[in-house]
């Protein structure tokens, strides 16, 4: 008389998630079931999770199964081979233990089956289960070699496809056509989505206004999701892959050039990491989601030097309408109206826009080249002390003490090459043919990049009405409660 069967089926790896292997291995395992009359009461399925003692990922079916067999709802275990269940010894002492409690008996497809309710077939299992582990540690530590090998050849390891940068082809077979691309070749829509979002974030753009264009673009995320996130829009604009260089587990590895080819420059790649990297700047105008006006954040209180913020406040009497204002962040000093405050701002700006245009971007000068050259001779000196460290010349107290003064230096030099990008701000808008256009244009110069050109430059400052004249609003004249001062050309 049949049994009632529950299935196991596992794969370690299906990177591109098709299941191939699940599926030959259930259909294997329903043909033993038939072949011994059994009734299969549910398949159990792990799919790209491994089951040795190097996994970390949790195995649900496999819980789950081990407890149906417990409580009597299933009395056999099929499974590919011995191993498909697990590579664990451990776990085959849990397997030993449903054996000889509860009874369940195992069957395999592809390996000898063993009784574990005697003692020969419990020392079968035991031998198998250290052979198992034995076999998956050597793999482990042959893929481990392999990868640090790639790692010092400038190769990708693997891993989820980089956007912007080709992944995996295979045919109907499930066989891969491409393997020389994969992680190496350029797909450039993509690449130049890359370079016009580090160009809007230096520009001042948020993250949140680039995910929205990229989401309406319709290209998906890597792994395929239509809707783009500012955090995985960050992931792949600050990583070091975008300039050729090698990173692995967080680490970008000195020495070592990648063979794929960049999307980005240096100077775009430390500019951005300095934006969006740098707390402050996550904390202000640059970052924020819900900013619609000008000032925000960015005009200065007259009385207590405070960062102004947007309010909507009643006009006085009947019929009174709603109205944006900027009131002091303590709320007690000053508030003022916002549209005709933003108006003398956009015409100081368009003003100054018109008649100085591309001269306000200036002409980069040739220190940039003497500070690239300081910063590969401050990488160099990092790694010729590693190479002391490692041959005994220096402690690692030592080492630690002159690796961290070089990198303080080297964090120095890299902002001081990523404020020369910044000049970028005003790039396309100071040097277009009417610049001043350009700046009132919102399909042009979104909000946020003419926040940031307003702060590029000038400082404003709300100053409190004078006692006895009427409300700036009924007098129609807001040009003294506004100093707007220049800063220099970028």
């Amino acid at each position: 008389m049949g049994k009632p069967v529950g299935i196991y089926v596992r794969i370690s790896d299906d990177r591109e998630g098709r299941e191939l292997g699940v599926e030959r291995q259930e259909e294997d395992c329903r043909k033993v079931a038939v072949r011994e009359g059994d009734t299969v009461v549910d398949l159990y399925k792990d799919n790209d999770i491994g089951a040795s003692t190097r996994s970390k990922k949790p195995r649900p079916d496999y819980k789950r199964m081990l407890a149906d067999a417990k409580h009597g709802r299933i009395h056999k275990i099929i499974a590919y081979t011995s191993g498909r269940l697990t590579r664990r010894p451990r776990e085959h002492e849990g397997q030993i233990e449903l054996a000889e409690r509860y009874g369940t008996e195992f069957q395999y497809v592809a390996s000898p089956s063993f009784d574990l309710n005697t003692s020969a077939g419990r020392r079968i299992a035991r031998i198998l289960a250290a052979n198992d582990a034995g076999e998956a540690e050597d793999i482990s530590e042959r893929v481990c070699r392999e990868k640090q090998q790639a790692l010092a050849r400038g190769e990708w390891i693997g891993g989820a496809r980089p956007f912007g940068y080709q992944g995996t082809i295979r045919d109907a077979y499930g066989n891969v056509i491409n393997r020389e691309d994969v992680g190496i070749k350029i797909i450039e829509h993509e690449a130049a989505m890359i370079q016009d979002a580090v160009q809007r974030v230096i520009s001042g753009e948020s993250l949140y206004a680039i995910c929205e264009k990229w989401t309406h673009s319709g290209v998906p995320t890597p792994r395929g999701s239509k809707r783009w996130y500012p955090a995985t829009l960050k992931r792949i604009l600050v990583r070091p892959r975008n300039i050729g260089l090698m990173e692995h587990r967080g680490v970008v590895l000195e020495g070592a050039k990648a063979i794929w080819p960049p999307i980005i420059t240096e100077d775009e790649y430390h500019a951005v990491r300095a934006i969006l990297l740098d707390n402050e700047h996550r904390t202000t105008y640059r970052g924020s989601r819900s900013l619609k006006w000008l000032g925000t954040n960015l005009y200065t209180c007259g009385v207590c030097q405070d960062l102004m913020r947007s309010a909507g406040i009643s006009s006085q009497g009947a019929g009174g309408e709603n109205h944006a204002a900027y009131r002091c962040k303590h709320g007690l000093h000053l508030s003022v109206r916002a549209d005709p405050i933003d108006a003398i701002v956009n015409t100081y700006v368009c003003a100054r826009l018109a008649k100085h245009g591309a001269d306000l971007i200036g002409v980069p000068d040739g220190d940039a080249v003497d500070l690239h050259t300081e910063a590969n001779a401050l990488r160099a000196r990092i790694t010729e002390l590693e190479d002391m460290l490692g041959e005994g010349e220096l402690s690692r107290t030592a080492f630690l003490r002159q690796r961290n003064k070089i990198i303080t230096k080297l964090d120095g030099v890299n902002a001081d090459l990523a404020s020369r990008s910044t000049g970028s701000v005003l790039s396309g808008v100071a040097d277009a043919p009417n610049p001043a256009e350009v700046f009132m244009n919102p399909e042009l110069t979104p909000i946020e990049r003419k926040r940031a050109i307003v702060d590029a430059l000038c400082t404003v400052t709300i100053l409190k009405g004078r006692k006895g004249r009427k409300p700036a609003h009924l007098a129609g004249d807001y040009r003294d409660r506004v100093v707007i001062k220049k800063k220099d050309a970028v």
